[in-house]
């Protein structure tokens, strides 16, 4: 849908998140029907029944964490917190410093565009096991419980939420309301099918392109690191740039391999710019049968890694370690790439 917000979205200076927070905070401060289409998503979900909730944004914690909208209920308890986001990625304090402050018989809420639901469940869901071990996980319903505190995470799309809110206003001929409402969704909408994002000053630093210089550097040592192992064994190929990245090829045995830096499946399937290629070789033809992509998928799986099947080629996801020399995180990835090919 387009609006007219949605139309001069990229002429709006500061963060989109917080223009479309704002904007859902608004229309649920001034319409009871819209918070209960929130009190029912909860519901579903949890089983909680939430109080007819006040709605706040920006409210800072203790220990600095900025949640985009805050849930308060009848008795001044903060049991919702509804983090909002389009392209950008978790931050230090998502999801477990929220959790923190949240305490128990609470929800936290991540609202994404339709095409990082998945993503971003996957990387809710790795941040959490590195602190909690009693959860329960739905996949299907992008839904987390952690147990022991009775705190669940669900994973929402903007679009869903915005047309529930919609309808219920429909029901009430809300007209003004309606309006608005149409202004956010138009908004989130142009966010969500627009490739092209507004350019801010910190899209400038020089850092961007070094950081992005430095995983080609890393691409070419991982196969390196490879061919040391692997002496006699690998046929390194020639480096190729895409226009999606660029890749290093090799050959171990029947399979040809290609270690990535891929733009779009970073943007679109996992939060990492690393990716393996895996192809089969038949008669000098790469080729990946049905049977191969599952043994690939079921590889990805067993590493908790994304699978990409586009038809002709097939990528597993590679998450680098975080916080670490660059000695450490090429250790890892060579370790990743060894354990799928085993598995193969």
């Amino acid at each position: 849908m387009q609006s007219l917000l949605g139309l001069f979205y990229n002429r709006i200076k500061g963060s989109q998140e917080d223009i479309a927070s704002e904007s859902l905070v608004y229309i649920l401060n001034k319409s009871i029907k819209s918070r209960a289409v929130i009190g029912n998503v909860i519901n579903v979900d949890t089983k909680f029944n939430f109080s007819d909730l006040s709605y706040t944004t920006q409210n800072v914690g203790d220990n600095l964490e900025r949640p985009d909208i805050s849930g308060i209920d009848e008795d001044g308890k903060e049991v919702l917190l509804i983090e909002a986001k389009f392209w950008a990625s978790l931050t230090d304090n998502q999801p477990n410093g929220y959790l923190d402050r949240l305490k128990d018989d609470t929800v936290l809420i991540f609202l994404v565009p339709t095409l990082r639901v998945r993503v971003v469940f996957d990387e809710v869901l790795n941040r959490i096991k590195e602190k909690f071990t009693d959860i329960e996980v739905d996949i299907e319903n992008q839904k987390i419980r952690i147990v022991s505190t009775n705190q669940y995470i669900l994973i929402k799309n903007w679009n869903a939420i915005l047309n529930t809110i919609k309808l219920k206003l429909l029901e009430e001929k809300d007209q003004l309301l309606i309006s608005d409402v149409n202004q956010i969704i138009g908004f989130c909408d142009t966010i969500d099918n627009n490739s092209f994002q507004p350019i801010m000053d910190k899209d400038l630093l020089p850092s961007i392109p070094k950081q992005i210089n430095s995983y080609y550097d890393v691409v070419d040592k991982v196969v390196d690191e490879l061919s040391n192992q692997l002496k006699g064994r690998i046929l390194i190929l020639n480096r190729t740039s895409r226009k999606y990245g660029y890749h290093r090829y090799f050959v171990i045995g029947d399979l040809g391999f290609a270690v990535c830096v891929k733009i779009d499946l970073w943007e679109k399937s996992a939060d990492t710019p690393f990716w393996l290629l895996i192809q089969e070789i038949v008669n000098e033809d790469w080729l990946a049968s049905n049977e191969f992509k599952s043994k690939c998928k079921k590889a990805a799986t067993q590493l908790n890694c994304e699978f990409v099947d586009d038809g002709e080629e097939v990528f597993i996801s590679i998450k680098p370690l975080l916080n670490e020399t660059e000695d450490n995180v090429i250790s890892n990835i060579v370790d990743k790439i060894n354990l799928i090919r085993k598995d193969l």
